[in-house]
């Protein structure tokens, strides 16, 4: 798949999520669970979703990943039990769509990593998922959308191409 990349600046953003340390094994479980918990809770409180899904990556280890589920909302929830909210910061990013099944993400972040070298940035925040479509949303995985963004500030100019 051919990724195109771009640089954006997101906005502050309102959240609430779940934030948990987990082995990379029971990820998919802890996304599904996490979700399920985050909309019964805004459903509860009658509050729109302000955006898309999506998680944060805080840190991948060999034994754990640092991931924060979330949905974006309009104005402040307060926090329940393993649901907390705050204020994402406005940050700039650079970004692609990975269309397809979640085990072909690596491929996109493979790219979006080499395209952030090769451009003089340098990555300077946990990495942002997006999810455009994907499960509950009744397409099939061929047909998910993931929009990964990585928050960058430049630190070099890029070499000139010859």
């Amino acid at each position: 798949m051919t990724y195109d990349i771009a640089t954006r600046e997101l906005p502050g953003q309102s959240i609430i999520s779940i934030r948990e340390n987990v082995p990379p094994a029971d990820l998919p479980a802890f996304i599904g669970r996490s979700f399920r918990d985050l909309f019964g809770h805004i459903r509860l409180l009658a509050i729109p979703v302000a955006g898309e899904p999506f998680a944060i990556y805080h840190s991948f280890g060999a034994d754990t990943i640092d991931a924060e589920i979330g949905l974006p909302i309009h104005g402040h929830v307060e926090a329940a039990g393993r649901i907390t909210t705050r204020e994402l910061p406005p940050v700039t990013v650079a970004e692609t769509i990975h269309a397809g099944p979640y085990e072909g993400l690596a491929d996109a972040y493979a790219e979006l990593t080499a395209w952030i070298d090769a451009h003089g940035f340098e990555v300077v925040g946990p990495v942002r998922e997006r999810y455009l479509d994907g499960p509950g949303t009744g397409v099939a995985p061929s047909a998910y959308r993931t929009i990964i963004a990585m928050p960058i500030v430049l630190v070099r100019q890029p070499a000139l191409a010859r």
